[in-house]
Order: C-alpha cells, then structure tokens, then sequence
C-alpha cells in the first residue's frame, strides 16, 4: 500500500490540519478505506479467475445495483470485447493508487464534485478494473467527530466548572465552622465546637479530630484549674504552720538545741511540701501520656509478689498481716517504674487506714481478657458517698486528716491505671475497703 501513502501525501499536500487529532482521524478512516478497496479487489479477481468475464460483469452489476451511502464505485473495462460496466472513471494506464475526479456525467447527484481514491488493477486477459471511494463521506465523519468531541469538551468544561463551584463552597462553609469555632475558642468560649453532618466525608473526620482536640484540651484545662485550686486550698495549711513553726523558732529559741530543734522541725515540713509537690507534677506527666512511649511487657505477677514481700515487715510493725493470692505469670504492657508506685501506694493505703491487728489481703488473678489486681482490707471502710471521691486529689475522709500523708497515694493511682487503659473501683469489703484494677492482659512473654 506505499503507493496510496503516496497518493494520499499528494492530496493533502498544502491542506491545512485543524489539528493533532484532526489528522488522527483522517489518517485513520482514509486507511480504513484502502483496507476495504484493497479487500474488494482481491475478492473480486478472485471470482474472475473462477468463474470468468460474465460472472466478474454480474457481480459488480450486482453491487451497483445495492448501493448505499458510502458505497464503493467500480469500472470494469474489457479491451478486446469494449465492455464498460460502472461508472465512465478516467482509468490511469498505470496499476495502482491515484486521487482522481471523475467526469461531469459522473458528478454527485446534488451538482458536486468528489474527490476519489482509485485502486486500478490489470486482471488476466486484459479487464481493467478500477474500485474508488470518495472522500466527502470521510469529511462527514470526521465533521461529526469534530462535533461531538466539541459538545463532550464543552459539557465537561461545565460539569467541571459546577463541580468546581460545589467543591468550594463545601471547602468554604467547612473552612468557616472551623475559622468561627477557632476565634469563639480564643475569645474564651471552650464549649464550642465544629459542626459535623452525617456524611462523614474529610471534612466531617477533621471536624470530629478538631472536636476530639478540644474535648481533650477541655479536660485538661479543667485539671489545670482543678490543681491550681487544690494547691490554694490544701498546701496553705501545711505552708501556714510553717511560717508559724519558723516564726516561733525566731522569737522564742532561748538556746541553740532549740533552734536546731525548730529548723529540724521546720526542715521536715518542708520535706512534706516538696513530696506533695512532686507527687502532683508525678501525676501531671502521668496525665500527659508522655510515659505511655516507655511501655514493655511487665510481670505484674512477680512485681506484686516482690513489694508485698517488702512490706510485711512494715505490716508486723503494727501487727498487721498481708496475705497474697496470686496468679503466677500474668503479664501486661506497662511502665514497670508507675506499676511499682501503684501497688505500692494501694499498700501503703492500706496500712495507713487500717488499726493494729488488721488483715490485708492482695490478690492478683486472670479474668477472661483482663488481669485483676485486688487490695481488701477490714479496716474502717469508706462510707458510699465518699468512695467516689476517694481518687481526687487531697481528698482526704475527716479520720484521716490525722494521720501523715498528702492525700495524692490513690489520685497517683488513679492516673497510672488510665495510663495503662485499666480501670479502678472501690467497694465495700464488708467490713472494710476493696480497691479493684482491671488491666488488660498481655499474652505470656
């Protein structure tokens, strides 16, 4: 087919292109058309060099007779005999492609000329036959491309222009919510919150982080304020008795036993204020979650067994037993530093509120998914009103307020059992205090 590459270089020679795409498709459907003439004409010889002159005259009759829009023109053209079937197209005496236009008898039926693509062939015995195809159904069909591609390029320049509009206004009114809900923030309202629809989209799972980061602030701000007002209220008395043991050392220390007796004494309550104040900043980085990045599997079995081993020479003291019930090899994820503290805060607890001769009983045992660390006592007990508020800080119970102590032991274990997704309860032991830590439960290590 070079020579129809050649022919069809000499037509379009000097047509301007509207374009890439434009001459995509002419290339494409004007190589269509050489397929299909090339096809006609091998069927075509074929049946001549079958069945002869008389069937090869019928057949392209036949094929003239059944015309349709686009259909192939022939001329079959017999030397010896002067038999022209077809349509009078000035044959070119050389085989192979040519553009061509036909006679002024051979012009379209609406008065305009075409141009033709024109396969001539030399078949046995002299026939020439020539199969052409115009070209102006080649210029309807890129015409309609050209349309459509133009209506589909103007209708997505629409939808995307809509969908633009719509995905702004959804970014804006999102934007805004937040912008407001920002600015009520900083002006002091911390109850406000972003707005969040059902339809869960990015804006929606933002909104609900955003909210999630106040609610979290919100908490925090609360304890904040919560600690500023227990360091006013319940450090002024531990402070108050300093100055007034001070200021009596001053005026009234006759000798210097005296003054060392009373910078003793003076020294030791300091020593009070500072625990007390370690104690809540303990508890501010417990809250924090700064120590959760430190966690690894712990033994709480073998830690549990360890401390209230250490401490049952402190019970004797007082004639106080601890008795142990544990598990062995019930493992958690943790800080094995704060777990430490925990128990040892319960047991001390314990001791502390409990009279001489009390039993005190540590626990320590699997239950489905959670491992269950218990200390019961049958001391006093905590009334049940009060056994809430036995895990804030400096809650001290009014028999208590006698005894040493900052009333920080269970508000520090409180913190570390939500640092370490556990939960805690107190409970009546009947008679007595149960205190109950649920932790989730490790697979053995």
């Amino acid at each position: 087919m070079a020579d129809f590459y050649a022919a069809r270089a000499g037509t379009n020679a000097g047509a301007p292109l509207d374009g890439f795409l434009t001459a995509v498709h002419r290339f494409a459907l004007e190589e269509q058309t050489a397929q299909r003439i090339e096809a006609e004409v091998e069927t075509l010889a074929q049946e001549y060099r079958s069945q002869g002159l008389e069937h090869l005259i019928a057949s392209v009759s036949a094929r003239l007779t059944a015309r349709e829009r686009d259909a192939l023109e022939y001329t079959l053209v017999a030397a010896d005999k002067g038999i022209v079937v077809g349509r009078k197209l000035a044959l070119p005496p050389k085989d192979g492609w040519s553009t061509i236009s036909p006679s002024k008898e051979a012009w379209t039926s609406d008065g305009e000329s075409a141009s033709y693509y024109l396969r001539t062939t030399t078949l046995e015995g002299g026939v020439r036959l020539g199969i052409a195809n115009d070209l102006d159904w080649i210029d309807d069909v890129q015409e309609a491309i050209l349309s459509t591609f133009a209506w589909a390029l103007g209708a997505t320049l629409i939808l995307a222009l809509a969908s633009g509009l719509w995905l702004s206004a959804r970014f804006l009114r999102g934007l805004d919510g937040m912008i407001r809900t920002a600015a009520a923030i900083v002006a002091g309202d911390l109850t406000s919150r972003v707005p969040v629809s059902t339809r869960n989209d990015d804006f929606d799972q933002l909104g609900r982080a955003f909210n999630s980061m106040l609610d979290r602030l919100g908490v925090l701000m609360d304890s904040l304020k919560q600690v500023s007002n227990d360091i006013a209220h319940d450090l002024r008395t531990p402070l108050s008795r300093l100055k007034q043991n001070l200021d009596e050392t001053a005026r009234g220390a006759a000798t210097s036993d005296e003054m060392r007796a009373g910078i003793l004494n003076a020294t030791l309550q300091v020593d009070e204020i500072l625990s007390t104040f370690s104690a809540l900043l303990r508890i501010a980085q417990i809250e924090a979650g700064t120590r959760r990045a430190g966690f690894s599997p712990v033994d709480l079995s073998e830690l549990t067994r360890l401390l209230t081993s250490d401490y049952a020479a402190v019970a004797e003291d007082r004639r106080q037993t601890i008795s142990t019930t544990i598990e062995p090899s019930l493992w958690i994820e943790g800080d094995r530093d704060l777990l430490t503290q925990l128990i040892v805060n319960l047991v001390e607890n314990a001791i502390r509120h409990t009279s001489d001769g009390s039993r005190i009983l540590v626990g320590l045992a699997k239950c489905q998914d959670d491992v269950t660390l218990t200390v019961r006592d049958n001391g006093p007990g905590v009334p049940d009103a009060e056994r809430e508020r036995i895990f804030r800080r400096f809650y001290r119970l009014e028999q208590s307020r006698t005894t040493t102590g900052s009333g920080l032991g269970l508000s520090l274990v409180a913190a570390i059992a939500e640092l370490h997704g556990a939960s805690v309860t107190a409970q009546d032991n009947n008679p007595g205090l149960r205190i109950e830590i649920r932790f989730p439960l490790k697979a053995e290590a």
